[in-house]
């Protein structure tokens, strides 16, 4: 805790993601004088059933996914700075799947598009990236150039040079960085029809069913997109590409970035003072 109060000096806002690591900050905060803001993580935030952890001075929320039954708050979206990008306007779409560190109950619907990929009919190229040295097992077939990287990119934006559409069939909301990595790149995020998917993704697949599962923050919705739907969206932009340029002009419109956020934030932040 003396560390804590040595840093905290002479601060006049602490800003943190998802949790401050130790939940008597905001306190310390209060007692040093310091604002604090939390961007917090919808599933895990459990404020409101337990009166005990102390608030933070402002909640921000990177999307408006389940901010009816979170603590009151901001709905402050995640800037990305813009990279740069080159398409090939012919050839076969180039397809992108972020397996990551795998989320609890397959978060990023992994299984989903390993059975939706046995009904693709289109030629694609699809990549498939991992972080932890192990991916699930891809069919091999003719119309598939299939690039599987389990351990990833040193450089993340090197996932999405060149990539026509991530496809993303993730089972429960909330925010996505590759999502948003991918609109600041160009690239087309097709998700399901789910909160808060749609402020996220151009190109929304319906869900096919959901399900309740507990979280620490309280019970969320788990969807499955229909496995068909999701390979015929995927033939639809392979053989199409006026689809697809349209659905990713519309994509690159739902990404902030920073010169248009800081202005924001700052202004919230000398707001609390």
């Amino acid at each position: 805790m003396p560390t804590v109060r040595r840093w905290l000096k002479g601060l006049d806002v602490v800003f943190t993601v998802e949790t401050p690591n130790d939940w008597r900050m905001p306190l310390w905060c209060r007692e040093m004088g310091v604002k604090l803001i939390i961007q917090g993580n919808p599933e895990f935030v459990r404020h409101t059933s337990d009166p005990s952890i102390p608030h933070p001075d402002a909640w921000w929320w990177p999307t408006s996914w389940r901010t009816d039954v979170l603590p009151v708050g901001t709905v402050m979206p995640v800037p990305m700075n813009r990279q740069p990008n080159m398409f090939m306007a012919d050839g076969p779409l180039s397809l992108l799947h972020v397996v990551g560190k795998r989320a609890h109950a397959d978060r990023n619907g992994t299984e989903l598009l390993v059975q939706a990929m046995r009904m693709v009919t289109a030629d694609v190229k699809l990549l498939v990236t991992g972080i932890d040295g192990s991916l699930p097992e891809f069919r091999r077939q003719r119309n598939v150039d299939l690039d599987l990287r389990p351990n990833g990119f040193t450089d993340r934006w090197e996932m999405y040079w060149g990539q026509h559409v991530l496809v993303l069939p993730r089972r429960y909301g909330g925010l996505c960085l590759p999502a948003l990595e991918a609109g600041a790149s160009g690239t087309l995020v097709m998700m399901p029809r789910i909160s808060p998917n749609e402020e996220l993704a151009a190109w929304v697949v319906p869900p096919q069913r959901s399900r309740p599962m507990q979280f620490a923050g309280g019970v969320v919705n788990v969807c499955d997109v229909n496995v068909a739907d999701l390979a015929a969206d995927i033939d639809r932009l392979a053989r199409d590409r006026r689809l697809l340029w349209d659905a990713s002009s519309r994509q690159s419109t739902m990404v902030r970035d920073w010169a248009e956020m800081r202005p924001i934030y700052l202004a919230e932040m000398e707001a609390l003072l």
